[in-house]
């Protein structure tokens, strides 16, 4: 019984850190998630979903202990054929932009981009968290 008890949180704790919490649909499966944080927020989970409507890339922020302000942060969202080469490449944000603290729970926000229309050999896509405008 104890040792069943120990698998069981050891299960539990690993999937409380995974990246991609939930399934893909079944048609987009096959397509790798990657994230990339900032010296500012910390893109921490992903996953592709659709809901009686488009595919949308969700997730979640969240603020670095030291960082105070989020507001010039926003998210490099790019899609990658196999072979590496750029698809698409889009600026987006997350919501709140000025990530509030919150008490007893982690400073976050929360992101939903649409992708469609998905280019048919999309095989990969990042999520980058960027500080500042592009050169």
């Amino acid at each position: 019984m104890k040792t069943r008890y120990c698998h069981l949180v050891l299960v539990v704790a690993g999937l409380a850190g995974c990246a991609t919490p939930f399934r893909a649909p079944s048609d987009v499966a096959h397509i790798k998630l990657e994230r990339a944080d900032s010296p500012v927020v910390v893109v921490e989970k992903i996953w592709l979903e659709r809901k009686k409507g488009p595919l949308v890339v969700k997730g979640y922020i969240v603020k670095r202990l030291e960082a105070k302000d989020t507001s010039q942060t926003h998210l490099d969202v790019t899609l990658f054929d196999s072979s590496g080469g750029v698809l698409r490449r889009r600026v987006e944000h997350f919501e709140p932009r000025q990530i509030p603290h919150r008490h007893r729970r982690p400073d976050y926000a929360s992101y939903s981009i649409t992708l469609d229309p998905l280019p048919s050999d999309t095989a990969r896509i990042e999520v980058r968290a960027h500080e500042g405008n592009h050169s």
